[in-house]
Formats: structure tokens, sequence, C-alpha cells
């Protein structure tokens, strides 16, 4: 019973700040924002010129030297893709709590940029390069944000096929900036979503339809560090569930650490409109 009532707590608390969220976007006019790197990209499939809209809100407990908190997230994003690129623009907004204190604002804004170099016939198979970048929007002093630019060059294969969609990226990831050193000097960061300064990442993303309208995701994500002795390897398993009705879709990412202490645990939830 404790463990169903925290279950209905979590998804209250979400559906709550993503009715907030709603109700601020329409009230504040189209601006053009969405998550950073811990806002997982949609599974949903797409076809041809492809336009998506998407809300979601991040629910994250960690633990960083002795020092025990909680953060929630608001996220907005916009995608563009296209039968030869896609690309995502993101920034996150969070909310910090630890040892008595808060902190507010924005985090990291988030680019990410794809080109589909190589297609199937069938379209079943794309593969190509991409590259994602972080730009320093968030407070690095207050767990926010890095402090600096990070860019992430690698590439990407896409499997699609009837009920069935398989993402696979590498990437290596590199800060810029002469604050780099030393916002890192103490192992990854920010709090919201721990990068190392010199990293060699991976992300494997499926989605399989059990229904019409519902899919089964999940997703294994992470990183070993690379010519940073301050650094730390992390591995992240991440099972959901995302329902489709028409152009809209909710879905719902529980992620666990597996190697690693990004976070001790860390909830996704997003509706998004895709056309």
């Amino acid at each position: 019973m404790r463990a169903v009532r925290a279950v209905r707590d979590v998804a209250t608390t979400h559906l709550r700040v993503l009715s907030w969220l709603c109700l601020f976007v329409a009230g504040a006019g189209a601006q053009t924002a969405a998550a950073q790197s811990c806002h997982a990209a949609s599974l949903r499939p797409t076809s041809g010129l492809t336009y998506r809209v998407a809300l979601g809100s991040v629910f994250g407990t960690f633990t960083r030297a002795d020092v025990r908190g909680e953060y929630q997230g608001l996220l907005v994003s916009g995608t563009v893709s296209h039968p030869w690129f896609t690309a995502e623009l993101s920034l996150p907004g969070y909310r910090i709590a630890r040892m008595g204190s808060h902190a507010y604002g924005p985090g990291d804004l988030a680019l990410n940029v794809r080109g589909n170099v190589y297609r199937s016939d069938d379209e079943s198979i794309t593969i190509g390069p991409e590259l994602a970048a972080t730009l320093p929007t968030g407070s690095a002093d207050d767990g926010l944000g890095m402090g600096h630019v990070m860019l992430m060059p690698g590439g990407f294969v896409v499997w699609q096929q009837q009920g069935f969609t398989l993402i696979t990226q590498l990437a290596y990831g590199r800060a810029i900036g002469s604050a780099s050193s030393h916002n890192h000097a103490d192992g990854p960061a920010p709090i919201v979503n721990p990068m190392n300064r010199s990293e060699f990442s991976h992300a494997i993303g499926l989605s399989a339809s059990v229904h019409p309208n519902l899919r089964v995701t999940g997703r294994l994500l992470g990183a070993v560090t690379l010519f940073n002795h301050a650094g730390y390897a992390r591995e992240i398993f991440a099972p959901g569930l995302q329902l489709i009705s028409g152009a809209f879709d909710f879905a719902i990412e529980q992620q666990l650490p597996l190697v690693g202490e990004p976070f001790v645990s860390r909830t996704l939830m997003s509706v998004g409109a895709q056309w």
C-alpha cells in the first residue's frame, strides 16, 4: 500500500506540474523552450516532414558529497523532423532543494541536430552524424547548469519496422570554456544533469507497440570519462510507457542508475503533439 501511495503521489505531483506549465506557456505566448539532456527524445516513429512540441516534467532525488536533496523540473521542447535531418531545441527550468536551501532558475539551453546521410529504400534504416550542445544559461553556482558550453558530436542509427523503433547513439562530449575546469573539478556537474568534462557517451532506445495506442519503451544510456581524473562512469536504465491518440501522446519513464550516482532516482513525464 505504501508503494501504491508513493506512485500515486508522484503521478499527482507531475500532473499538477504539467498543468501549471501548460497554463504558463499559454499565458506567456509562443516562447521557444525545451528540455536539456535529462529530457529523453520521443521514441514515437516519424515519417516525412514532422513537427513536434512537448511539455514535460522531471522529479529527481540525489546524494552528493554527503548532501541529499531533490529537484523538480519543467521542460518544453520543439522538434522538426525531415527525411534528411532532425533538429531539436530545448530549455528546462528547475527547483533544487537541499540542506534547507532552495534554488530556482533555468537549466542549460540544449540544441541537437542530426543529418540523415543514409536512408534505406524502404526508410526502415537511417544513419548519420549528430551534433548536440548545451549553452550555459543555467547557474553553475546553484547546480542548475555547467557554466560553460558542452559540445557532443557523434553518430546515430535508427531502425524502424512495423511496431518497432530502435535508436542507437554514440558521442564524445567535451567542455568548452575557461570555466569548465573549475565547475567539474570535483566530478560530474551540474546536479540536475551531471556530465563529465570529457566523456564518451552512448544511448540505446527501443519502442515496441503492444496496442494500436500503446507502446512499451526502454532506454539504456551512460558514459565513461576520458582524459579526466575527476570524472565518473554512469549507466542508466529507463523503462517506460507511451500512449498515443491521434496527434497527441503521453509518456512516462522511470530512470534508475546502474553505475555511478548521477541521481538516486528520476521520473520523467511528458505530453506531446506531433503532426
